[in-house]
């Protein structure tokens, strides 16, 4: 890194973002990312995917953000990701596969936040985690 420093800024982004694939770019600086292979701790708690689908097919994977449920002006601050809907479509031996996923951020009160929530519930929240949760609704489906 050291040696990369006395380089312009853009050829080291591109050297260490997208060539290495070692940093990530975030509020202007370089951040290290994550070996999820040596903290394999990060397999049990990072959000599972409904349906895997096989390396082999078809497919598409899309994030799309929605209007948030709730305008938080802290949570922009927080950097809270906005309200989402995840869409992965695939396709293998004549058959599509879909798994959609829609995450909202939620005031926490006695009847919508359970236990099962509260395990899936591993999306950063800052100090909104007080008060509030993400909820979701996740469904997968197959057409032949």
């Amino acid at each position: 890194m050291n040696r990369l420093s006395k380089l312009p800024f853009d050829l080291q982004e591109y050297i260490l973002v997208k060539t290495m694939k070692l940093y990530k770019l975030r509020d202007g600086k370089f951040i290290r990312q994550i070996d999820k292979n040596k903290y394999t701790l990060l397999h049990h708690i990072m959000r599972p995917s409904i349906h895997n689908i096989i390396d082999t097919q078809r497919g598409f994977h899309s994030k799309f953000y929605i209007k948030n449920l709730y305008e938080i002006p802290l949570r922009k601050e927080l950097h809270v990701e906005d309200d989402m809907v995840d869409v992965r479509i695939g396709y293998k031996h004549n058959i599509y596969y879909y798994e959609i996923g829609i995450y909202r951020l939620k005031l926490k009160n006695e009847n919508n936040f359970t236990p099962e929530k509260l395990r899936k519930d591993i999306y950063q929240k800052g100090s909104l985690a007080d008060n509030y949760f993400w909820d979701f609704l996740e469904f997968s489906y197959e057409v032949k």
